[in-house]
C-alpha cells in the first residue's frame, strides 16, 4: 500500500512541476488561466482562487491548464489574455515552460545526490575486467587520490589520453586490494567529422546513490555533469529506439514499468526514490519536446510552421496531423503497456 501511495505522489509531483511551469509562464504573459487540474476524469476537489479554478481529478496519472483561448478557430484573437491572442515568440515561452521547469528540477536534484563509486557492469575482455574488476567493487582511490563519487571515477579515466596505467584502490567486502588498469583509446568520429578520443575501462556505476556534500561550486558542477550526460544518453536511447539499434521490449517502459520500478525504488530508500525523480523528470522534459504533434514539441513546431509562413496552418490541417498522431500515441502506449504487462506481471 505505501508503494502505491508512493507511486501516486511521485506522479502527482512529476506532473504538478510540468503544469506549474505552463500556468506560471501564462500568467506571466498574461493569460487568463481558466483552470489548473492534478489528474484526469472526474473532479473530486475544486477551489477557485481569482480567475483561476483549481482541481484535483479522480485518475492521480495526469493534469493539464486550461487557458482562455487556447482552442484554434483559425481566426487571429485580438485579446492578450487569450493564448492565441499571444503573437507565436510568447506562445512559445508558454508552452517551452513545463519542460524547462522538469528540466531545472531534475537539475537540482542531480546537484545534490549522486552516484557512490561502486561498480555495476564490467565489460568482458576490457581492461577493468582484465585486472579482475567485479561488478558490486567499490573504487575508493585512484593516484593515491580518495574516491567517494562515480563522476571522480570518470574524471580520473577520462583525462588520461596517453593510456597511462591508473592505481585503483578497490574495496570488495571490506578488503582492499590494489588493481593496475591501462584504458584503451578508442578513436571515434565526432560532429563535422572530427576526431576524438576516448579512454575506456570496460565499467559502469551501479546504482547507488548518496547525498553529496561539498560547497556550491560541487553541487553546480554535479548536476551540470549529470544533467548534461544523462541528456545525451537519452537522445542517444531515442536514436537507437527510431533506428531499431535497440528493441522496444525491455528498453523502455510505459507507466505499468515505471510505476513497479518507483515501488522498488521507494523500498531502497528515499535518496534512490529522489534520484529516480529526477531521470523521470529529465526523461518527461525531453520526450515532451520532441517534433510531435500532441506533444508540446509538435505545438512548437506548428508555431515555427506559423513564423515562417506568417500564419498558422489550417485547422483542418492541423486536425489529421493530430488525429494521426494520437492515433500513432495511442499505438505506442498500448505496446509499451503490454511490454510491462509481459515483463513485470506474467512473468511473475
Amino acid at each position: 500500500m505505501l508503494s502505491v501511495i508512493g507511486v501516486v505522489v511521485v506522479f502527482s509531483v512529476v506532473i504538478l512541476a510540468h503544469e506549474l511551469g505552463h500556468f506560471l509562464m501564462a500568467r506571466y504573459m498574461g493569460v487568463k488561466v481558466e483552470r489548473f487540474a492534478l489528474g484526469l476524469g472526474k473532479v473530486l476537489l475544486s477551489k477557485r482562487i481569482g480567475d483561476t479554478e483549481y482541481v484535483i481529478c479522480l485518475i492521480p496519472f495526469g493534469g493539464y491548464i486550461k487557458m482562455a483561448g487556447d482552442e484554434p478557430t483559425g481566426k487571429p484573437s485580438s485579446n492578450r489574455q487569450e493564448f492565441f491572442g499571444q503573437p507565436p515568440g510568447r506562445r512559445f515561452w508558454i508552452i517551452f515552460a513545463g519542460a524547462a521547469v522538469n528540466y531545472i528540477f531534475a537539475f537540482l536534484i542531480f546537484s545534490f545526490i549522486v552516484p557512490t563509486s561502486r561498480i555495476g557492469m564490467v565489460i568482458k575482455d576490457m581492461p577493468a575486467y582484465k585486472s579482475g574488476i567485479e561488478t558490486g567493487d567499490r573504487i575508493v582511490a585512484i593516484n593515491d587520490k580518495e574516491i567517494k563519487y562515480w563522476y571522480q571515477v570518470l574524471d580520473f579515466v577520462s583525462e588520461d589520453y596517453d593510456a597511462r596505467p591508473l592505481k585503483m584502490m578497490v574495496d570488495r567486502g571490506g578488503v582492499t586490494f590494489e588493481a593496475t588498469i591501462t584504458p584503451d583509446i578508442l578513436e571515434l568520429k565526432g560532429l563535422f567529422g572530427r576526431e576524438i578520443k576516448k579512454p575506456k575501462i570496460g565499467i559502469s556505476y551501479f546504482g547507488d546513490v548518496e547525498v553529496l556534500k561539498g560547497g556550491p561550486v560541487k553541487h553546480l558542477t554535479a548536476g551540470a555533469r549529470q544533467i548534461f550526460a544523462n541528456t545525451i544518453l537519452t537522445y542517444k536511447f531515442i536514436w537507437y529506439l527510431v533506428t531499431g539499434k535497440i528493441a522496444l521490449k525491455g528498453a523502455a517502459a510505459g507507466p505499468i514499468g515505471i510505476a513497479v520500478i518507483l515501488g522498488k525504488a521507494i523500498k531502497v530508500g528515499f535518496v534512490y526514490l529522489v534520484y529516480l525523480v529526477a531521470h523521470i523528470n529529465l526523461a518527461l522534459a525531453i520526450f515532451n519536446l520532441l517534433p510531435f504533434p500532441i506533444l508540446d514539441g509538435g505545438h512548437i513546431f506548428f508555431l515555427g510552421i506559423e513564423k515562417i509562413r506568417k500564419r498558422p496552418l489550417s485547422i483542418k490541417v492541423q486536425g489529421v496531423v493530430q488525429y494521426i498522431a494520437i492515433t500513432l500515441i495511442i499505438a505506442f502506449f498500448l505496446l509499451v503497456t503490454w511490454n510491462d504487462i509481459s515483463l513485470w506481471i506474467l512473468k511473475r
